[in-house]
């Protein structure tokens, strides 16, 4: 198992935990951000981590996904950061996973090869 792999795993488990919460509520404490956020967006980005989750696992589109939400995770790092909130954490630790699943080749992860 190399690099690659591990960080794929680490994010698809983190994308497949945080998007369930979306609709069930486990996580404690639970995401601060739910006030600012209208319950059909919520339920939205629930979504769509749920299916990064999946997609993460499919070399065609892992850099894609891993780009769109390294981004989407550090803006919302800043938003938390700006809201005084005390559970920026977990976005920011994300957004570095997937910065670092991008970059995965730099550390002996397999080249894509282009046709």
């Amino acid at each position: 198992m190399n690099i690659t792999n591990i960080l794929v795993a680490f994010c698809s488990l983190f994308f497949f935990m945080v998007g369930a919460d979306k609709f069930f509520n486990f996580l404690e404490p639970p995401c601060s951000m739910m006030e600012y956020i209208p319950q059909s967006v919520w339920y939205g980005l629930g979504v769509l981590q749920l299916a990064a989750g999946i997609l993460l696992w499919m070399p065609k589109y892992r850099k894609h996904i891993a780009g769109f939400f390294a981004v989407f995770m550090m803006v919302f790092t800043v938003i938390h950061i700006f809201k005084h909130t005390p559970d920026y954490g977990g976005s920011a630790f994300m957004g570095v996973l997937l910065v670092l699943l991008i970059k995965s080749d730099m550390f002996g992860g397999k080249k894509e090869v282009k046709a």
